[in-house]
C-alpha cells in the first residue's frame, strides 16, 4: 500500500524508501530499486516494462494520427460537395424534382456542414506534438 511519512511518498515494495515516481500501468509509488526508467515513463522492474512500452507507443501513434487529422478531416467534405454536385447536375437534365437532384443537394448540404464542422473543430486545437 502507498505510505505517506509527512510530505514523502514511499515505496511500495519498501516503506522505508522514498518513492521517485508511479510506475505508468499501475500506478505503485517506486523507489530506485523497484523501478526501470524507459524514458517516457517509469515502470516495476520485471513486472510492467511492456506494458509501460504498449502504452507509449500508443501515444506516440495518437500524437502522429492526431497531427495528420486536420488534413485528413478535408477529404470527406470534398468528396460529399464532389458527389452532390454531380448529382444536382446530372439531376437537373432529369427534372429538379427527380431524386438525383434532391440527392444531390443531400450530398452538398453534407459536404459543406462538414467542412465548416471540421474547420472550426481543428481551429481549437492548440496543441501542437513533435514526432
Amino acid at each position: 500500500m502507498l505510505g505517506f511519512k509527512g510530505n514523502k511518498m514511499k515505496c511500495f515494495n519498501h516503506e522505508s524508501k522514498d518513492a521517485v515516481g508511479l510506475c505508468k500501468h499501475c500506478s505503485k509509488g517506486l523507489c530506485i530499486d523497484c523501478c526501470t526508467d524507459l524514458g517516457h515513463g517509469i515502470a516495476c522492474k520485471g513486472i510492467h516494462e511492456k506494458e509501460v512500452e504498449q502504452i507509449n507507443s500508443l501515444i506516440e501513434n495518437n500524437k502522429r494520427v492526431y497531427e495528420s487529422q486536420p488534413k485528413g478531416s478535408l477529404i470527406m467534405p470534398f468528396f460529399y460537395l464532389l458527389m452532390g454536385v454531380a448529382f444536382i447536375f446530372y439531376g437537373m437534365k432529369r427534372g429538379f424534382d427527380s431524386l438525383t437532384f434532391i440527392l444531390g443537394c443531400g450530398f452538398a448540404a453534407c459536404g459543406i456542414i462538414m467542412f465548416v464542422y471540421n474547420t472550426k473543430f481543428f481551429k481549437k486545437i492548440t496543441t501542437k506534438y513533435s514526432t
